[in-house]
């Protein structure tokens, strides 16, 4: 795939990854949850109680310079729609098999820069693979993140609960709170996660390039 040129969302694209979000109602008492890793607010639309443990969906305020580390998930896949653009995903391809086979030790691979700066952009990361993402714009942007399945045994609800606090005094932003980003960490394990507040902890080199498994959108349909 090396050599291709970014695949960048044009307004066809923005309105299908649109269309497919409006076949979703938020349920009634949305759950929020505050100080999480990428020091914003995170408030969780649909939860497997509500769609039958198919996916849990949430939408996240995303300050200037802010994001989420590397990590990858071993037991769910999972969107990234950013309905106003601002960000830049980063993904690799590698795959890690399990918890106990992370990048450090099974080796580093390479991280793409997909640039998510246009309206509507979409992008799929299966379980497994690494990903992360960052707001590189001067406001406040949302991502709508749905991870799936999102039933008791797989659920990552209960992640970000248990991270959420304390918050320091004094301290601003999750990014900058030391207990945060510990248990941010010491937490991921137990919901099957591969958690490090080093971005680069994951990465052998850094490359641009499209999405590597694309939007996967006709799956995404299939779960809303």
């Amino acid at each position: 795939m090396q050599g291709r040129k970014p695949k960048i969302p044009n307004g066809r694209d923005a309105q299908e990854n649109t269309a497919a979000f409006a076949l979703i109602q938020d349920d009634n008492e949305p759950i929020v949850v505050n100080g999480e890793p990428a020091g914003a607010s995170i408030c969780f639309v649909k939860t497997g109680a509500t769609t039958g443990g198919r996916y849990l969906m949430a939408k996240v305020e995303v300050p200037p310079g802010s994001g989420l580390p590397l990590h990858a998930h071993t037991r769910t896949d999972e969107w990234f729609y950013f309905p106003e653009g601002g960000a830049v995903m980063l993904m690799g391809a590698t795959k890690y098999k399990d918890a106990d086979n992370p990048p450090d030790l099974a080796g580093r691979g390479t991280i793409r820069l997909v640039p998510m700066k246009k309206k509507g952009s979409l992008v799929f990361g299966p379980h497994n693979h690494v990903h992360g993402y960052l707001n590189v714009s001067d406001k406040t942007i949302q991502a709508w993140l749905v991870w799936t399945p999102d039933t008791p045994e797989v659920s990552l609800l209960g992640y970000f609960q248990s991270i959420a606090k304390p918050v320091l005094p004094g301290v601003r932003g999750a990014l900058n709170n030391p207990i945060v980003q510990l248990k941010a960490v010491s937490e991921a394990r137990k919901y099957g996660m591969m958690f490090s507040k080093d971005f680069w902890q994951y990465a052998e080199k850094v490359e641009d390039g499209p999405a590597p498994f694309g939007k996967n959108l006709p799956g995404l349909i299939r779960l809303l």
